[in-house]
């Protein structure tokens, strides 16, 4: 992903382990920054949800931090793979400037994570769909 500034990241998403290799573009763009008395709202577009052999996902999440390093989202998610809208929701916490984790329910499954940040680079554990283990590592330029 690219930053553009605060508020709008885009980038390309590539899945080998696709059957089609799917290729397809990624869009963060939070449309309203969280206040203390209202949300954040977030539009976007990535890949369908984990586990789906193809599909794009269009989706609007609204967020809201409710206590220091606690913060819980709910959101509407188009799927192409599946034609329909779904509802996916979780809770993330930040335990420290390092260590953090995210609970989420894509609307199907559950997946909780576990990340570990530093400068610009950063390591995930998932346990997609609380049955497959994986690993992300990620740069940020």
């Amino acid at each position: 992903m690219y930053r553009i500034d605060q508020d709008l990241q885009v980038g390309v998403e590539y899945n080998p382990l696709s059957p089609t290799a799917n290729v397809g573009p990624l869009f963060n763009w939070r449309a309203i920054r969280e206040t203390k008395g209202s949300p954040a709202v977030i539009l976007g577009t990535s890949s369908d949800r984990i586990g789906t052999p193809h599909g794009q996902a269009y989706y609007v999440t609204v967020s809201k931090t409710v206590a220091k390093g606690i913060g819980l989202y709910v959101g509407a998610s188009y799927s192409t793979f599946q034609h329909r809208i779904l509802i996916p929701c979780g809770a993330s916490f930040q335990f420290d400037e390092h260590w953090s984790s995210i609970m989420s329910f894509d609307g199907v499954n559950f997946h909780p994570t576990v990340s570990y940040n530093w400068d610009r680079y950063g390591v995930t554990f998932i346990y997609a769909n609380t049955r497959y283990p994986g690993m992300n590592f990620s740069v940020g330029f």
